[in-house]
């Protein structure tokens, strides 16, 4: 029999229960009408955004990613590596020394100026400003407008490597605005390119907007959003639910994102390197043995597993070079060995060895599992986590002791990876600032040749110095992954982990 009291309380109990249902499927229903309108902007799910927009100086993948879509560069490095028309049509090596390029027509700044010749001189001399490429600038001995389309670099002396640098770092900026007091030329920026950048917040978003009055074929996409979201899991749930429309994701969600189909993936082979750098400059790692220590105690099987989608290397030169070398000298991973090095140097229970670990947003989990490893022969490794912008200034000038990071290689040139021993590179490639006469030599040697077995040899015995001396533990080499909306065609991947929306749509 059913009372007064059930008749009143009976329809609660069914709201209960109904009410989260309908909630369910209005949200589902939310998302896949919110999905399935074509989307008017492009949102990219990124580690990290730096704290500068000016490509050259920020040294970041990320940054020269975004911007690529608001600069021109003189020369494009093409998936191959191989050289491509940008600003520049045409180029050639005249002699050893000097290189020659044609200015190609039509390009104009944002802010209405046409493109000179004189834009591309002073894109090329400011980056004698920029620390990190003096090593590269000392090469140049002047940069000159010969033409009224037709610019010449002399070079100071024969170097494979001085114009593959100098192409990619080099791009295009309007020299009379750059110069102008009071304005911020590098986060406020004026280029050439298809995007002008809306805003900026450094460290957070950087938003651009489709140039109304770019000359040539106008970007399909109005508007593109960079957004840092550092935690992987996070980047991918933002493509999932297309807060994203383009994520860089992480080896651990790469199943999920295959088994979307409201999602592509891409999954494309990379230069970038892994490494554990110690600051052979400061205490504890200015002894070798100390470092060899840290080396022993590396299980590189173990990190490739906890970053996921990751090979093995066994030298800082990226696996697709000719150079490429592993030596079998290399430590390989072996704690008992890495305890009796500390112990010779007078580590153990009543003297730990003590320091700190700098590292940023993605590298975490990889510096905790390192942490982890240490700790099991008595190490206090203690983990500083920094924005990334922070990161890069101190990793510069070399105020870590020890860091977990990676880069990658943008130009193609093995003299880039021969460079992280170079003294001649400190706070650039040489972040280790390791010094070695006999590195140097054979760095000269190799920079000059045109013999490509010598340049060979030359590396391989650079690695072979480096693994007696370890100032850098290289541990792995990552595949770029991304998920992205099925309906985004068009967007391009490069081995230098950079990609580019130029081309891309929404269908």
């Amino acid at each position: 029999m059913t009372t007064a009291s059930t008749q009143r309380h009976a329809p609660r109990r069914r709201l209960a229960v109904v009410l989260p249902a309908l909630l369910a499927l209005l949200l589902t229903f939310a998302t896949a009408t919110a999905q399935s309108a074509t989307p008017t902007e492009l949102v990219v799910a990124l580690t990290a955004i730096g704290n500068t927009l000016d490509p050259a100086v920020a040294n970041f993948a990320n940054t020269a990613t975004a911007m690529g879509h608001v600069y021109d560069r003189i020369i494009y490095i093409d998936e191959n590596f191989e050289f491509a028309p940008a600003v520049a049509a045409s180029w050639e090596f005249v002699d050893a020394t000097t290189f020659k390029l044609t200015v190609g027509d039509g390009f104009v700044f944002h802010n209405g100026a046409p493109l000179t010749v004189q834009d591309v001189v002073f894109s090329i001399e400011r980056l004698r400003d920029v620390p990190r490429l003096a090593s590269v600038m000392n090469n140049v001995a002047s940069t000159e407008a010969t033409g009224e389309s037709e610019v010449t670099i002399k070079l100071v002396e024969p170097n494979n490597s001085t114009i593959r640098a100098l192409m990619a770092n080099s791009h295009v900026l309007n020299e009379a605005y750059s110069k102008t007091p009071g304005v911020d030329y590098a986060n406020k920026p004026i280029g050439t390119g298809p995007y002008v950048v809306s805003n900026f917040v450094p460290g957070d978003r950087l938003e651009l907007t489709a140039w109304a009055d770019y000359p040539f074929t106008a970007p399909a996409i109005p508007r593109i959003v960079f957004r840092t979201i550092p935690e992987d899991a996070n980047r991918y749930i933002a493509a999932e639910t297309g807060e994203a429309q383009f994520a860089a994701i992480s080896f651990h969600d790469l199943a999920r994102a295959e088994s979307n189909p409201r999602l592509n993936v891409i999954q494309q082979k990379t230069t970038n390197t892994a490494f554990i750098s110690m600051n052979t400059q400061k205490a504890p790692f200015d002894n070798a043995n100390v470092r060899l220590a840290m080396a022993y105690a590396t299980d590189k099987e173990g990190l490739a597993v906890v970053q996921g989608g990751s090979t093995v290397i066994y030298s800082m030169t990226p696996p697709m070079f000719s150079t490429y070398y592993a030596s079998p000298n290399l430590p390989t991973f072996d704690l008992e060995k890495a305890r009796q090095l500390l112990e010779a140097e007078g580590y153990g229970p009543s003297n730990p060895l003590k320091f700190d670990m700098w590292t940023y947003g993605g590298n975490t989990s990889v510096a905790e599992t390192y942490q982890a490893l240490l700790s099991a022969i008595g190490v206090e490794m203690s983990i500083k986590n920094f924005e990334f912008g922070v990161f890069l200034e101190g990793m510069a000038r070399g105020e870590y002791q020890m860091l977990s990071g990676s880069w990658n290689n943008i130009t193609g040139d093995p003299m880039s990876a021969l460079e992280n021993y170079w003294s001649g590179s400190f706070g650039s490639q040489n972040i280790s600032f390791f010094e070695n006469a006999r590195v140097d030599e054979l760095y000269e040697l190799a920079k000059g040749t045109l013999d490509n077995s010598v340049l060979i040899d030359a590396a391989r015995e650079v690695q072979e110095i480096a693994a007696a001396q370890m100032p850098i533990i290289p541990t792995f080499s990552t595949l770029a992954m991304f998920a992205f909306d099925a309906r985004l065609v068009g967007v391009e991947t490069y081995p230098s982990s950079l990609y580019s929306f130029r081309h891309a749509r929404f269908e």
